[in-house]
């Protein structure tokens, strides 16, 4: 595509930036057109183009002790942008195809441009460990948020594309630098709260459908997975957004979703209440929350027949890597929405599942009056059923880079917010609940590493890297545990012999 469109994009670009090639500004706030068009046709150049420059090879950063300089070396801009472009903003199922929509991306290239490039250097940093590159990384950042603000004080309503996309790009920011994966959603979850205020403030949308609800669902639904993982209960803002959008969707089929999200509520107020809870096995207490995490179990039973009427899906077979298309299956979905929405209900319902297992071995005794055989085996099967659609539905949501992009095609949804990457951390930690939930197949788990392992090295994204190092501290676990029940069945059967 950019063989084709690059020259007209670049044209564009001359267009409203200027066609000189020094930076707009003295400060170094906005990257050249000289480097925003390399940026572009880069992409198009030789694959070797695609991968990150070796750290000898970086100009010498013009820094001192203490101090990040105001002029920053336009090289190093570009290489964060070009980074960013290449990593996370193409080649992702939602991700501008035409030349006309990665001109509209661009179209802003204050707040927009500095977040990218903040992103693009983080990354990039991660990957050669160069420190240097790292503080100028924060430094863009730290623009960003300034630029943000004043975008946002302004309160244009035609800038609400780029007041949205400047501060989900300030929330990727965080999951790429953050040192390990509670930490990252933690800061993470503050600018998706900020987005969420944005799109709050001008909703309804009378252009959009159901009035622009769906854009904060999505970020609603993004919040459930830093809340659950930080264990801090739910704003009270996120009610009343939740509330708002209940009835923006009255009457509409598509309203399962928010019921979606009432349910997914449930499960973190649920959660919350077991582990500040002192129980005692045998006790009705005991047996009451058993209870209700059963009647939680039965509302996503519902929810998901819903959600196969209004948001349907087909499985399909082919022949590709393996390590790119799990068993060689994939979805395909109508809208990237749909796909997303999918995948949190899959982690929820897995997550309620995992807690009546848990149950069945840390409160015996009502867990036997509670939880009969076949509800056993039902969340079993729930849950290894639940984690394979997650591990078949990946390519919809990130590809592969041994796929061929001209393969990739036939995986995509129609996407609306051509937003590239922004997605992918959720993915992550949906992974990594599939990979690690309790009796599915270790093939599960060694293909979910896998992935998080290839986007850390593909994105240098700590996020993924935090991620699998997780995932290795649950397997160890598992072999520990191995281990000490095979030696105590040893035992045991020696003690028998010698009885």
């Amino acid at each position: 595509m950019f063989r084709d469109e690059s020259s007209k994009v670049i044209q564009k670009a001359h267009a409203q930036w200027g066609s000189s090639g020094s930076p707009a500004e003295q400060s170094g706030s906005f990257v050249s057109t000289s480097a925003s068009a390399s940026a572009w046709t880069d992409e198009s150049s030789s694959s070797a183009s695609d991968s990150p420059p070796e750290s000898g090879s970086l100009p010498p950063p013009k820094l001192v002790p203490a101090k990040i300089p105001k002029k920053v070396d336009l090289n190093m801009e570009q290489q964060g942008l070009q980074f960013y472009i290449n990593r996370y903003l193409m080649h992702h199922p939602d991700s501008p195809r035409t030349s006309e929509q990665v001109a509209a991306y661009f179209s802003k290239a204050d707040a927009a441009q500095n977040v990218m490039i903040a992103v693009g250097l983080a990354g990039l940093s991660n990957l050669l460990g160069n420190k240097n590159m790292n503080l100028i990384a924060r430094s863009k950042y730290v623009s960003s948020l300034k630029q943000t603000g004043q975008l946002i004080a302004s309160n244009d309503p035609a800038g609400l594309v780029a007041r949205l996309r400047s501060v989900v790009t300030l929330a990727l920011f965080e999951v790429v630098q953050g040192k390990g994966s509670r930490v990252a959603v933690g800061l993470a979850s503050t600018h998706v709260n900020g987005a969420m205020a944005v799109l709050r403030s001008v909703l309804p949308l009378p252009q959009a459908p159901s009035g622009g609800v769906h854009g904060i669902l999505q970020l609603l639904f993004s919040m459930f997975i830093p809340y659950q993982a930080t264990d801090t209960p739910l704003p009270p803002g996120f009610f009343e957004t939740l509330k708002f959008c209940k009835q923006l969707m009255q009457g509409v089929p598509e309203s399962c979703s928010v019921d979606l999200a009432l349910a997914m509520v449930r499960l973190l107020q649920l959660s919350a209440t077991f582990e500040h809870t002192v129980y005692a096995d045998g006790r009705s207490a005991v047996d009451d929350i058993i209870q209700q995490f059963i009647q939680l179990d039965n509302t996503f039973d519902g929810l998901e027949r819903r959600l196969l009427e209004v948001f349907p899906f087909t499985e399909n077979r082919g022949e590709y890597p393996p390590e790119a298309v799990f068993r060689g299956k994939w979805h395909k979905y109508n809208v990237i929405w749909a796909a997303r929405l999918w995948n949190h209900y899959r982690w929820a319902h897995i997550l309620t599942n995992q807690r009546l297992v848990k149950f069945i071995s840390t409160y015996p005794i009502s867990s036997s009056r509670t939880l009969p055989v076949p509800r056993r085996i039902k969340s079993y099967a729930t849950i290894e059923r639940l984690a394979e659609d997650i591990l078949i539905s990946v390519p919809s949501h990130w590809h592969h880079p041994t796929l061929d992009p001209e393969v990739t095609r036939v995986f995509e949804a129609d996407g609306y917010g051509n937003s590239g990457a922004v997605g992918v951390p959720s993915l992550l930690w949906h992974l990594k609940v599939a990979g690690c939930a309790p009796n599915v197949p270790p093939e599960f788990w060694d293909w979910a590493h896998n992935v998080l392992q290839v986007v850390w090295r593909q994105m240098g994204m700590l996020h993924a890297k935090a991620l699998s190092e997780i995932m290795e501290q649950h397997r160890s676990k598992l072999d520990r545990e191995a281990v000490g029940y095979k030696v105590k069945l040893e035992e045991e059967d020696g003690q028998k012999r010698i009885y």
